[in-house]
């Protein structure tokens, strides 16, 4: 979303970046969509497989505006996989 490499002032190529939902899309539904799985993953619905993080924020206007948080757990095919 800010495209700034660790050590730079200022964002590399500023006008390719995208929105925090245009991201979310891009790397769920979009997805899912071009390789033909849309009806087994890509969203949290019921009778889909579930591969998600639990993110140390809890909103997203704060994730947004500082750009980086860390991950609390890992879950794959909707089971804890880390820690």
């Amino acid at each position: 979303m800010k495209r700034i490499p660790p050590g730079w002032d200022d964002a590399w190529i500023p006008s390719e970046r995208i929105s925090l939902i245009d991201s979310l899309i891009a790397h769920t539904s979009s997805a899912a969509r071009g390789c033909f799985l849309e009806n087994y993953l890509g969203s949290l619905s019921p009778g889909k497989l579930a591969d998600f993080v639990i993110l140390s924020t809890s909103s997203w206007e704060d994730f947004t505006a500082e750009g980086t948080a860390s991950v609390e757990a890992t879950y794959v095919s909707g089971m804890q996989a880390h820690p």
